[in-house]
């Protein structure tokens, strides 16, 4: 064979290779039909200090997810998910007399810790370490955890932010 028609088959076969992957969804005709599919991983367990998952090689995955009240899987090729647990500062208020005070809306038994920093290229200092009541909690730093009032004349920024787990 010649360069040129070396040229040619290797011109056509990568022709054939790019229009087979141009469309990844799921092919049919009145005699096939190409479903996506998922061959879930695993065939291991993973743990950690508080939790364990065990995957079994060949198990089927539905795509869909599976969610309890304070956790969710989702499972399958291009799985959905769906966020159960979130943390969000509700409102950050300041007064001279009490200083900043932190609110957000809990969830019973999850755990809140509040950091601060006055430099954002800092490191983040954790300061309260609270448990979730079901309703508005908040934090105020009057000095006492930061090492300093707000209001004084050095306090030039605080920033504040707050870490949630969901309960066990």
């Amino acid at each position: 064979m010649g360069a040129t028609t070396t040229y040619v088959l290797l011109s056509v076969a990568l022709i054939i290779c790019l229009t087979a992957m141009g469309n990844g969804a799921a092919q049919s005709s009145a005699s096939y039909e190409l479903t996506r599919s998922v061959m879930s991983g695993g065939g291991t367990t993973s743990t950690s200090a508080s939790y364990e998952l065990t995957g079994t090689l060949g198990q089927p995955s539905p795509v869909e997810v599976s969610d309890s009240t304070s956790y969710n899987l989702g499972s399958g090729f291009w799985g959905a998910t769906v966020k159960l647990f979130s943390v969000a500062i509700e409102s950050i208020t300041y007064s001279i007399a009490e200083g900043v005070r932190v609110t957000w809306d809990s969830i019973a038994g999850a755990n809140y810790t509040v950091q601060f920093t006055e430099n954002l290229t800092a490191a983040w200092q954790s300061l309260s370490k609270l448990i979730g009541t079901g309703g508005l909690m908040e934090w105020t730093d009057d000095g006492t955890e930061t090492g300093s009032h707000p209001g004084l004349a050095g306090v030039l920024r605080r920033f504040y932010r707050l870490i949630g787990q969901p309960p066990e």
